[in-house]
């Protein structure tokens, strides 16, 4: 995808972010109990931030060799890290939502993952 798809990935990764937040900033009552394994809201939180930082690593990427490794490192470092453990602290004001550390742990994880990604496949072409 070159340039003309920027605009769609910018939507993607706006349109996850919003979905992330109201997620993450919801009310703990308002979602039903669902336990299928142990570990279960970790691999969540995982692949949510995954995502995350996979598609806002390649919001800036062009066909063309005039990527910006430091806008890369930026995205990453916004959407990789930083918001794993803003939207986490900010479940300490949201009722029945608790603040985990293992949570941050799992968004971190998933963060580099999804930037880690976003590498291979941009060295694959």
């Amino acid at each position: 995808m070159g340039n003309k798809f920027r605009w769609l990935r910018l939507l993607l990764g706006v349109l996850w972010l919003v979905i992330l937040l109201l997620a993450m900033l919801t009310p703990g009552d308002q979602f039903p109990e669902v336990d299928y394994f142990d570990f279960q809201d970790k691999a969540i939180h995982f692949a949510c931030f995954g995502l995350l930082s996979l598609i806002w690593s390649g919001v800036n990427y062009s066909s063309s060799k005039e990527l910006s490794p430091k806008m890369i490192r930026l995205n990453y470092i916004i959407f990789g890290i930083l918001m794993g453990v803003v939207l986490e602290l900010g479940q300490l004001f949201v009722p029945f939502r608790t603040f985990d550390v293992y949570d941050i742990l799992a968004n971190e994880l998933g963060g580099l993952a999804g930037f880690l990604t976003f590498l291979n496949i941009r060295r694959r072409k």
